[in-house]
């Protein structure tokens, strides 16, 4: 079995987690969620798993993946074509006591299940003349009085491509759902996406269009965890790491992300194997000198790394391009982070204007935390992984 690297967790590769789980759904009974934290964390893994446990919670699931379309249109229909009308009313039918339970959860008195799920009173939005109204609205009246939880993943994505191609149908789009939100029902809507949603609506002025949603921010794997899974991937490669080793990894790797784990891990197994073909040892027991070893492999490997750089040139116009890019720089610089005060301090020849100053960086650090770039936690700027800080340092500080 080989180590997977960036794609969605499922059974037996999903890890940890389990208190995430938890209290998301104890969110879910009242909130409808936005998922947010930076890139590389799992956060299409989380909703796959969710989509795996709602049966047992007395919902209906389907994770849709809109990463792909560009259209009000486009996303409704993905909507539609996940939950046909037979599926949903198969499993009120077979799932009647689960959905009971689920209904008394959410606290709502007047939560019932209609006679054939046709949309009791559901309130719905005066939409403009749009080609995708009609539609919209027979989807929000099919679906508002169901028990499914809708898991979109890559919102952020598509919202953003809309924005691009007309900023006025996605507001209207955003307060289409934000209606299907605010009403009276036992579905549930989950947003997340691998663009920071919150800083994409307030770049935009859209940040009270989705104000409603509790925001569920995932962190890093917890020390133990991280441990727990990089000794049974060790193990499913017939590998051992020892505790001491396996924090030593950890500690290398700083936010404990579960792809940089695990690009870690393989890249030390590959470290261990060379190590041993040069010596007499048998035993396929992983040292914290093959994690060094490959710490450095990884560093010399531009192509893992490149893509973060391109992103920023792709995506970012002068001159925020250049002020992002002297914030990642002075940052990868300092080891230990450097302060909200020293960072200003360093930033004075691109912005000499005190007040505008600290407003840019606000903003510059909001999306690089976003985008998995860099993290201000209590009092320190700093990146989020030290694999990305020390390749950056090397190829792009100045």
């Amino acid at each position: 079995m080989t180590i997977r690297l960036g794609n969605i967790a499922e059974g037996n590769d999903f890890f940890a987690r389990k208190t995430e789980l938890e209290d998301f759904w104890d969110y879910l009974e009242g909130n409808h969620v936005v998922l947010t934290g930076p890139r590389r964390l799992g956060k299409s893994s989380l909703l796959k798993r969710l989509a795996e446990q709602a049966e047992d919670q007395g919902l209906l699931s389907r994770l849709i993946d809109v990463e792909g379309i560009d259209t009000p249109e486009e996303f409704v229909a993905s909507i539609e074509d996940a939950f046909p009308d037979t599926t949903v009313k198969g499993f009120v039918k077979k799932y009647a006591e689960k959905i009971n339970s689920w209904l008394g959860r959410v606290h709502k008195a007047n939560l019932t299940l209609p006679a054939g799920m046709g949309g009791g009173g559901v309130e719905l939005q005066a939409l403009p003349q749009t080609p995708w109204r009609k539609q919209a609205q027979e989807v929000q009246q099919r679906l508002s009085d169901a028990p499914v939880l809708i898991l979109i993943d890559e919102f952020s994505v598509f919202l953003e491509k809309l924005i691009a191609r007309d900023a006025h149908e996605a507001e209207l789009l955003l307060g289409w759902l934000r209606t299907w939100r605010q009403g009276t029902t036992p579905s549930r809507l989950v947003f997340s996406g691998s663009i920071g949603i919150n800083t994409l609506l307030e770049r935009h002025n859209l940040s009270t269009r989705m104000n409603d949603c509790y925001d569920f921010k995932l962190g890093p794997f917890r020390l133990g965890e991280a441990c727990d899974m990089l000794a049974e991937l060790a193990k499913r490669k017939e590998w051992q790491i020892n505790a001491d080793c396996a924090r030593h990894l950890c500690d290398r790797i700083g936010w404990r992300s579960p792809f940089y784990l695990s690009l870690l891990l393989d890249e030390t197994r590959k470290a261990a194997r060379d190590r041993l073909l040069e010596s007499t040892e048998v035993n396929r027991i992983l040292q914290t000198i093959d994690v060094d070893d490959a710490y450095d492999r990884l560093l010399a490997t531009r192509s893992r790394f490149i893509h973060w750089h391109k992103r920023l040139t792709r995506d970012l116009a002068e001159p925020d391009l250049s002020f992002c890019l002297a914030v990642l720089s002075h940052a990868a610089k300092a080891a230990k982070g450097l302060s909200r005060a020293q960072m200003l301090a360093r930033l004075v020849k691109l912005e000499p204007l005190a007040p505008r100053r600290a407003e840019r960086l606000s903003s510059t650090l909001l999306y690089l935390e976003e985008q998995g770039y860099l993290i201000y936690e209590g009092q320190t700027i700093e990146f989020l992984s030290f694999l990305l800080r020390d390749y950056w340092k090397r190829n792009h500080a100045f």
